[in-house]
């Protein structure tokens, strides 16, 4: 079954659904895959629609205008890695809580997913009732993460700092950490020139250079897009304070 299929299905009802019950996007680019959860998701009486996308494009694009309760992402999604995803999607869809699937026991993305802003991951071996109780405690609040991951995010959490920092070794430079640091902080483009003394046409310059590093396309998400840059790089090449 198609993704368009599915959706001409689901959103039909859209403008009539009950604003307490919870609208689900699964981004899967496998078609049997997303009918499944699709199906076992539909069973549920608190989930009133079902999206599904086929691509990172049309996952952001759903998010984007349904902003839904939570999303399935796929690890396996091709030609795009499930972090630029994941940042695409928050940026668009802040509130959306992303928990991830994948049909391996590869910790690497998984760890990857997570530190870019996934709330949990969850095996394609699970069960169809068990999904939909993992999806419906992911969007209750719950954090769900595989036993065998717990000793991993424990040194991650051990080895990042609270606040005031920035990679050793990193793909962007210390001065746009400076000026990604103040696009966060909600800096005008001016703001950041006087507050960094640079010209308006450096300050662009470097917010060119930074989206394009980070593959984005926006300032907001060049944010989220750093943030997650910023926790995957500390935990691989170390930090330094920012005042050093």
């Amino acid at each position: 079954m198609s993704a368009t299929t599915t959706n001409a299905r689901t959103l039909e009802h859209a403008e009539n659904r009950d604003q307490d019950r919870l609208c689900v996007l699964i981004a899967d680019h496998d078609g049997l895959a997303r009918c499944m959860m699709h199906d076992a998701l539909s069973e549920t009486d608190r989930i009133s629609i079902v999206l599904g996308a086929s691509d990172a494009r049309q996952a952001t694009e759903l998010a984007g205008y349904y902003h839904p309760a939570v999303m399935i992402l796929d690890l396996g999604l091709p030609s795009i890695e499930a972090s630029k995803v994941i940042a695409q999607v928050r940026a668009v869809s802040a509130q959306t809580k992303i928990v991830t699937v994948s049909a391996d026991d590869d910790d690497r993305p998984v760890l990857a997913a997570l530190r870019a802003g996934a709330v949990g991951h969850l095996s394609k071996e699970t069960a169809p009732g068990g999904l939909a109780r993992q999806v419906l405690r992911i969007a209750d609040g719950d954090v769900i993460v595989p036993q065998r991951l717990i000793k991993a995010l424990l040194e991650i959490v051990r080895e990042v700092p609270d606040a005031g920092w920035r990679p050793v070794r990193s793909r962007l430079t210390c001065r746009e950490w400076e000026v990604v640091d103040l696009l966060a902080a909600h800096a005008s483009t001016q703001g950041i020139a006087d507050q960094l003394v640079l010209s308006v046409e450096t300050v662009y310059s470097h917010v060119k250079s930074v989206l394009r590093k980070l593959g984005v396309h926006s300032r907001q998400e060049a944010i989220v897009a750093a943030d997650a840059l910023r926790r995957q790089e500390a935990t691989t090449t170390g930090c330094l304070a920012a005042d050093e």
